[in-house]
């Protein structure tokens, strides 16, 4: 009998697509077939213009990929975060927030641009026939072929339909993601079965755009300039009320040539979000920021984008119910897997939304590593994962959510909190953990591992808290006698 060739599709070509595709090179699969709307690897949505931090939870895939070396050419390496802040006076101030475990290894600032860029090279440097890229392409459907076997139907530019029937189906296609809604209209499958459970967040709902600023530029006042392309900037606007306040947040860049991706994320009521034309923008971001020549950094095309992009909000954080289907039976079966924000999604607050989905395909490699037919390691990963995604969620949900400073004294009570565990920590390491902003950066302990650390610390804290309260009582009303 002649083995069958094994053919894999991966519908989505951003970090984890491009990433499985790499994988499942290495592992040998037969026909790897990458569907991604965009026409090209260069297309650039600009409200996609995300900054990663490549930390060494997604360095893990990375150099098991052996590409990890290409990072330090893509991506500006960091060990600890260092901020320059300039306020509308133009004065500067230069801290290192200790938020950062001195113990994490090297980590790399990327724009999403670089980071895809960097993918598609390693990709194209392999030259391996076996992986096609179809660009241009959109998934549309999972559906019951001739013989009732699964096949998934693919558009092109001309809307012109192309037909599969692989034996692996890995939906990387994001939060709204068209596999899973596809696998809701299977024949039998639970209406709930792919169901997004979400909850509640403080950043949730949070809006956002991003605007590209040259990496360096004129500053007005004792700074002199935005000089350093590998520094983080935050530049404060002169308004205090809530509907006018906000920053400017730049990250790091490779190159200094190349534009920053400023993000700027505000409350849906900001009054930013109103403005709709080049010129009402440039006059309010020039009041919003007079240590600053905005008509010199902000071009007329560059505002008015701006000006017409459509606002992205953050999510509610979410994992899927379950992220494995088996369609059909028998020889001719398909099995379907959710990865990255398909699976688990959620606001930036922990920065590991590019990280856990690197972590999906390299705990998805090891799995296989172990043996087993498709189905069983489909199964396998399910098991894994799914509680893994719950605490990774709920960690998002709880950990850092107030970190924009929409909600001012519920920030400076997070940072109070923060800072006074990091001392007990130091203090009584074997009985207090770091903060759990800390913990989710050690990339050897899994989530469902953090979260129960965090539950322990918090108990600590607050039986420590009621005790000294008590002491105080004590000590107050032997005073009084």
């Amino acid at each position: 009998m002649v083995k069958k060739k094994r053919q894999i599709v991966i519908s989505g070509g951003g970090p984890s697509g491009l990433a499985a595709a790499l994988l499942f090179a290495d592992l040998g699969w037969d026909d790897i077939i990458l569907v991604e709307r965009r026409l090209t690897p260069g297309d650039f949505e600009k409200n996609k213009a995300f900054n990663y931090q490549i930390d060494p939870r997604g360095q893990k895939l990375l150099k098991r990929l052996g590409i990890a070396d290409m990072l330090g050419t893509y991506g500006v390496a960091n060990r600890s975060f260092t901020l320059t802040t300039i306020k509308a006076d133009g004065d500067d101030v230069v801290a290192t927030p200790p938020i950062i475990d001195p113990e994490r290894q090297t980590s790399y600032w990327m724009t999403r641009r670089n980071f895809l860029e960097m993918m598609y090279r390693a990709i194209e440097e392999r030259n391996d026939g076996r992986i096609r890229l179809l660009y241009g392409h959109s998934f549309q459907n999972i559906e019951q072929g001739p013989g009732g076997v699964p096949q998934i139907t693919i558009t092109d530019e001309g809307s012109n339909e192309h037909i599969f029937k692989p034996d692996l189906l890995l939906a990387c296609d994001g939060l709204n993601s068209q596999v899973r809604r596809s696998l809701k209209r299977w024949p039998g499958m639970a209406p709930d079965q792919f169901k997004m459970i979400q909850y509640p967040s403080a950043s949730t709902g949070l809006t956002y755009k991003v605007l590209n600023l040259p990496a360096c530029f004129p500053v007005k006042g004792k700074i002199g300039a935005v000089d350093d392309h590998c520094m983080t900037y935050s530049i404060l606007s002169r308004h205090k009320d809530r509907r006018d306040a906000f920053a400017l947040f730049a990250f790091p860049v490779t190159d200094p040539n190349h534009p920053r991706s400023v993000n700027i994320i505000r409350e849906a009521d900001h009054n930013l979000w109103k403005i709709d034309n080049a010129n009402d923008l440039i006059k309010y971001l020039q009041d919003s920021f007079p240590q600053l020549d905005i008509s010199e950094i902000v071009s007329l095309e560059e505002a008015e984008d701006f000006a017409m992009l459509e606002a992205g909000q953050f999510p509610a954080p979410q994992h899927a119910k379950n992220v494995h289907a088996k369609l059909g039976d028998g020889y001719d079966a398909m099995h379907c897997l959710l990865i990255g924000d398909a699976a688990h999604a959620f606001p930036p607050d922990l920065g590991l939304g590019v990280n856990s989905a690197l972590e999906d395909l390299f705990i998805l490699d090891q799995i296989i590593a172990d043996g087993g037919n498709i189905e069983q390691l489909c199964k396998n990963y399910e098991k894994v994962r799914i509680p893994n995604n719950e605490s990774l969620v709920r960690l998002v949900q709880t950990v850092a959510p107030y970190q924009y400073n929409h909600m001012p004294w519920r920030f400076r009570k997070w940072i109070l909190t923060f800072m006074i565990q990091r001392g007990l920590n130091k203090v009584m390491p074997w009985l207090i953990d770091k903060p759990t902003f800390m913990l989710t950066q050690d990339h050897n302990k899994d989530y469902v591992e953090i979260e129960r650390r965090q539950k322990k610390s918090s108990l600590t804290m607050r039986i420590l808290g009621i005790a000294l309260l008590s002491s105080l009582a004590a000590g107050t009303i032997a005073a009084l006698q």
